[in-house]
């Protein structure tokens, strides 16, 4: 790993054990951690006093409080297969009782979102269906070059569900490209170029990945130039400039795991 990543990694870990010894919600802590796993942190690195909250967390009809936490503890848990019967009743849970479009929003009642929606597919392929990545094709399609990370959740889900969409087989790089001509001259990403409140590690980390996702070489160059913009902008703490700190720096730690791997090919 690189002295980025694991900088990220050391400041990460010390921030879930401090939001645990806190008593903040656990959907920020397992959020957290399952993406220091899909960096490639090891389970047993996990403190088990985190894995024993998210279980004890779980209600009786499998869910936890939202969607989004639910996406987030499902992910965590995919970690630990010992725990495949509480998964398995999340996911469930998950999938029902969703109202009359497809889609996810952030709980059973809110409006069906990409960012959501996108999130759900692309982390959890087993919950994807075709009515549901056809309705993320049609909502794209309607939102089309809007903000740079529904663009990037669309991307995801799509290639991550080998989806070919139905209105234009040139939806998902077309999309891509309208992606890589959003970044700045820095090599971050703003919800849209020339955004008042400018580029940010969030916005960033979800393009790269999303842009990884293409495998193709002719992203490579705004990929590498996202990744420096990275390096150069995290803190010598381990962590970025932004609001939702363990949030920011979570995605950042994931999208430069990705693109060290990426790029050394």
């Amino acid at each position: 790993m690189s002295k980025y990543e694991n900088r990220a990694i050391m400041s990460l870990l010390n921030m879930c054990n401090e939001m645990f010894r806190k008593n903040i919600e656990i959907r920020r802590i397992t959020k957290t951690c399952a993406l220091l796993l899909l960096s490639g942190l090891s389970p047993h690195d996990i403190p088990k006093k985190i894995v024993d909250k998210c279980l004890s967390s779980q209600r009786n009809d499998g869910g936890f409080i939202g969607n989004t936490d639910t996406i987030w503890n499902i992910k965590f848990l995919e970690f630990y297969p010992q725990f495949n019967k509480e998964r398995n009743r999340a996911i469930e849970w998950l999938t029902t009782d969703n109202g009359n479009e497809e889609g996810f929003g952030r709980s059973k009642r809110d409006m069906h979102r990409i960012p959501v929606t996108g999130l759900a597919l692309y982390l959890l392929p087993e919950v994807s269906t075709e009515q549901n990545l056809e309705w993320l094709e049609d909502t794209w399609n309607s939102e089309l070059n809007s903000l740079t990370y529904k663009a990037a959740y669309t991307i995801l889900a799509f290639n991550g569900n080998n989806y070919t969409p139905k209105s234009s087989n040139k939806l998902i790089s077309d999309t891509a490209i309208w992606l890589s001509k959003q970044q700045e001259k820095s090599g971050g990403f703003a919800p849209w170029i020339n955004h008042p409140v400018g580029e940010n590690v969030y916005c960033t980390s979800i393009a790269i990945i999303a842009l990884i996702s293409m495998q193709d070489d002719c992203f490579r160059e705004p990929i590498q130039h996202a990744y420096n913009y990275l390096c150069r902008t995290q803190l010598k703490s381990g962590i970025w400039a932004y609001h939702e700190i363990e949030d920011g720096a979570s995605w950042g730690l994931y999208a430069l795991s990705q693109a060290k791997k990426y790029l050394e090919v």
